[in-house]
């Protein structure tokens, strides 16, 4: 297959391929995608030593979850679910916390645990734009740094556990798959990264069926089609390990959040021809069908989902970004869970080639964490939160302090890095957040007539800042224009004879926020409130490629907010609006 340009997909979201295309793709994806999902079922439900039972019922129900949740992503269901072919995926990086949780409580403690990280993410999802300063990128990256502290033990114990049988043939095993897998997906080709993780994985299971330590004997001994005989029960457990577990299921909850919002956003820039601006809404959409479908883990007793990243290298190789393929692939992962033969022999996988594969999801986890930082945070204070994080996480999980006894909860707390780590994080940067001098708050109804008061708001803050007259009439400029793009001043509505008096108060009652902060000569203007469903982000974008002598009077307004402004940042999340506008000083004449 040839890619196509990225950003320029042969089929967008609404458009729909021949169907035997759709098919064709929906089956290549799951069963690639299988192939890896069910390495976290698989290992967490072995440590359990609840036995074979277990561990078919785990696989059965990971397939049958997963598809059931993509089928919601697409779909969509109220505010849960993206309307994007944004299919789900079991979290590797959860598997430390579940193997504990299983070993210390059994599968009710992971159930409890599971649904409340359920329902933190589905709560984040709601308050998106009121948490967006404490769920920030510069968290989620320094937990994903330390997650990966955590799962190289797991990869660690995996491969000691099968070296003390085998040393030799484990060791070679699990060397190969993992030099396959990053010799292909270090590669800048996305189709050759695609495939890297499930090439290293057949080739892996190769050598080990060479080297005889291949067991097959759950594939012959499965049916072709059929169900498990085995239901493990349903049941919730407020244990002392609950207790102890659910600080990092609610990190975990964040974390699988702030992943699902880099989905979106990644999805988005490659699902559409012209460029456009983020939609917050469909992220936030994408947060809370992650939620939707942890929901559905823990009734299923199995583990916990994220959105599958590789549908990003998927949708650039093949050009096809429609729902329709996201349908496809849902009900193909629905079909694989009825095969028990199918199932049985992607999780038959041996325990090294499990390791060489999680060594290169070790690797990159840490990766992707740094990455998340560096990429999404300008502000050095909060960099150096997560290399200090980072650190305080390795130290409590590798137990370099020594701590008094605090209690059997307290103790089991702190001697994760996740709590730790993650603790220390949010810690810091709400530390951060009210400690900054800088920032100053405007609040009024979302109407025209709060136009003096803003103004005068506006001036106070340029004063306090010691700027010129001119940079004063700058930012004036800038907040009438992002007020009146807000609240649009609407002639034909002051003249007419109101409808509705209900409607009438909910418009009265919309607020403004304004907050002014500064950085050196610079200011920075964040304006919260309601808006239309069209993004100032894309408008602007429209005007400077088409410019018109015929404009209405809402594009007055945004030409000029264009002329002031050195940029403008539009989120729309259900219900409210924020637009952060940069105003740098004018030049000198």
């Amino acid at each position: 297959m040839t890619a196509p340009a990225l950003g320029n997909p042969q089929y967008e979201a609404h458009e729909s391929p021949p169907l035997l295309r759709t098919l064709g793709l929906g089956a290549q994806f799951s069963l690639i995608a299988s192939a890896t999902l069910l390495v976290t079922p698989v290992i967490v439900a072995d440590a359990s030593g609840r036995g074979e039972p277990y561990v078919v019922w785990m696989v059965f129900a990971s397939l049958i979850v997963v598809g059931v949740s993509t089928l919601i992503q697409v779909r969509r269901l109220g505010f849960i679910g993206a309307a994007a072919t944004l299919p789900m995926f079991t979290a590797a990086f959860a598997i430390p916390f579940c193997i504990t949780a299983v070993q210390d409580g059994g599968p009710a403690t992971l159930t409890t645990l599971l649904l409340l990280a359920a329902v933190a993410q589905i709560a984040i999802s709601r308050w998106l734009f009121i948490l967006r300063r404490v769920v920030t990128p510069t968290v989620g990256g320094t937990v994903m740094m330390i997650l990966s502290i955590t799962l190289a033990s797991v990869v660690f114990d995996l491969l000691d556990d099968a070296t003390q049988v085998t040393p030799e043939a484990a060791s070679l095993t699990a060397f190969v798959t993992m030099v396959v897998a990053a010799a292909l997906t270090l590669r800048r080709s996305p189709l050759l990264r695609f495939w890297g993780p499930i090439a290293g994985i057949i080739v892996g299971c190769l050598v080990a069926g060479a080297l005889g330590i291949f067991d097959t004997s759950r594939v012959t001994e499965s049916a072709w089609i059929g169900l498990p005989a085995e239901y493990p029960g349903l049941g919730l457990d407020f244990g002392l390990e609950f207790w102890t577990l659910l600080p990092a299921f609610l990190f975990l909850g964040v974390i699988i959040s702030i992943q699902a919002n880099g989905a979106s956003i990644s999805m988005q820039r490659v699902a559409w021809r012209e460029d456009r601006a983020v939609d917050f809404r469909q992220m936030q959409g994408a947060v809370a069908g992650g939620g939707a479908s942890n929901l559905l883990a823990a009734i299923g007793g199995t583990v916990p989902n994220a959105i599958n990243p590789g549908i990003i290298a998927f949708t650039q190789i093949t050009g096809v970004a429609s729902r329709t393929l996201g349908y496809s692939i849902g009900f193909f992962f629905i079909l694989l869970a009825f095969l028990p033969k199918v199932s049985g022999l992607l999780s038959s996988i041996p325990g090294p080639v499990m390791t060489g594969y999680l060594i290169m999801v070790t690797g990159t986890l840490f990766v992707d964490g740094a990455r998340t930082v560096i990429q999404n945070e300008q502000n050095n204070e909060k960099i150096a939160v997560a290399g200090v994080c980072f650190w305080i996480g390795a130290a409590f999980q590798f137990k370099l302090f020594a701590l008094p006894d605090l209690g059997p909860v307290l103790n089991a707390m702190l001697a994760s890095g996740i709590t730790t780590g993650g603790l220390a994080a949010v810690v810091m940067i709400l530390y951060l957040e009210f400690t900054n001098p800088r920032r100053v708050r405007f609040q009024s109804q979302l109407h025209i007539d709060a136009l003096p008061e803003l103004n005068a708001f506006i001036a106070r803050f340029a004063d306090s800042r010691g700027w010129d007259s001119a940079m004063k009439d700058r930012l004036s400029a800038v907040a009438e224009e992002t007020l009146l793009t807000l609240a649009p001043l609407d002639l034909e509505g002051l003249l007419a004879e109101p409808d509705d008096d209900e409607d009438d108060e909910d418009k009265e009652e919309r607020q403004l926020i304004v907050l002014a902060s500064s950085d050196g000569p610079v200011a920075d203007l964040e304006f919260i409130g309601g808006g239309d469903d069209e993004n100032m982000e894309d408008r602007l974008r429209q005007l400077q490629q088409h410019d018109s002598e015929t404009m209405v009077e809402q594009d007055v307004s945004l030409r000029l907010l264009r002329n002031y402004a050195s940029s403008v940042r539009h989120q729309q999340y259900h219900d409210t609006d924020i637009i952060s506008v940069t105003v740098e000083p004018p030049a000198p004449r």
